[in-house]
C-alpha cells in the first residue's frame, strides 16, 4: 500500500479525518448515506485498519458520523450547497441575496498595505467599516473595508444599508470605475473565525479588491473572506481569434 500522506507531521488519522469530513459536507455520501467500508478506505489511503478506525472515531466524537450494528457507519448531517456566482463584470456578492450586517463602522490605523495602497503613512487613520454577509441563515463571508479618512464622519451605519460603491456615488457623486481582485487561501484569524463560526486557522477563500475611481485615485481596499465550503469564485474569459 502507498502512503498518501507521507512526510507531514500532521497525524496520518488527523488528516483522513480532514478529508473525509470534506467529503460528508459537500455531500458525496448524502445524509444518512453509508460511508466507504473500513478495507476500502485503508486500501485508499494506504492505512492500517487501526489509522481508519482512529478517523472514524475523530468524526463520532464531531457528530458527523453514527454506527449502528446491522447499519454500518453513515453520516448525520445534511450536505452543504456550493453557491457560485460569476466574477466577470459581476460583484462577489451580486445574485445571491445575501443580506449585509454591519458589525463596526470606526477610524483605524491603516495596515502596511492599506496605507501603500492610499498612499498615506503605515498608522494614518483610514475609515474601516467590517460586516458579514448572511445566506440561508448562515455566514457566508466577512468583508471589510477601507475607504480614506476623509468619510470618517460622514458614513454611518445608517447609511450602510446599501453596497459602498452605492453609498458613494449617491451621497457624493464618486463613481467606482476599475476593481483589480487577488484571489488567496487564506486562514481565519480570531475575528473572521469567530464572525463566520468555524475553527481558527480554518481555510477561507481570500480575495481582495483595489478600487479605483474614473481618475485613477484609489477610493476603496476590501478584504472579503468567505467560507470555502460555502463560496466558490469563478471567472469567464472571453477569447478573440489571435492576430495573424
Amino acid at each position: 500500500m502507498t502512503n498518501r500522506f507521507q512526510g507531514s507531521s500532521v497525524p496520518l488519522y488527523h488528516q483522513i479525518a480532514q478529508v473525509l469530513r470534506r467529503r460528508i459536507e459537500t455531500g458525496d455520501y448524502g445524509k444518512g448515506g453509508p460511508l466507504a467500508t473500513e478495507s476500502a478506505i485503508c486500501a485508499e489511503f494506504g492505512v492500517s485498519r487501526t489509522t481508519v478506525r482512529h478517523a472514524l472515531s475523530y468524526l463520532k466524537s464531531d457528530g458527523l458520523l453514527s454506527s449502528r450494528r446491522g447499519v454500518g457507519t453513515r453520516s448525520t448531517v445534511a450536505p452543504r450547497k456550493k453557491k457560485y456566482i460569476r466574477s466577470s463584470n459581476d460583484p462577489l456578492h451580486a445574485r445571491l441575496a445575501s443580506k449585509p450586517r454591519v458589525i463596526s463602522v470606526e477610524q483605524a490605523p491603516a495596515p502596511q498595505r492599506v496605507a501603500e495602497f492610499f498612499q498615506i503613512g503605515a498608522g494614518d487613520d483610514v475609515l474601516k467599516i467590517v460586516r458579514v454577509h448572511v445566506l440561508d441563515r448562515q455566514p457566508l463571508s466577512v468583508v471589510i473595508s477601507y475607504l480614506p479618512a476623509r468619510f470618517g464622519t460622514q458614513i454611518t451605519r445608517d447609511a450602510l444599508h446599501g453596497p459602498v460603491h452605492e453609498v458613494l456615488w449617491r451621497r457624493y457623486g464618486l463613481l467606482q470605475k476599475k476593481s483589480v481582485h487577488a484571489v488567496r487561501v487564506a486562514r481565519a484569524d480570531i475575528q473572521v473565525a469567530s464572525l463566520l463560526r468555524i475553527g481558527l486557522s480554518d481555510p477561507v477563500l481570500g480575495i481582495q479588491s483595489s478600487v479605483y475611481l474614473e481618475n485613477g485615485d484609489p477610493i476603496r481596499w476590501t478584504e472579503n473572506f468567505f467560507r470555502e465550503d460555502l463560496y466558490e469564485y469563478t471567472a469567464e474569459f472571453l477569447w478573440s481569434k489571435p492576430p495573424p
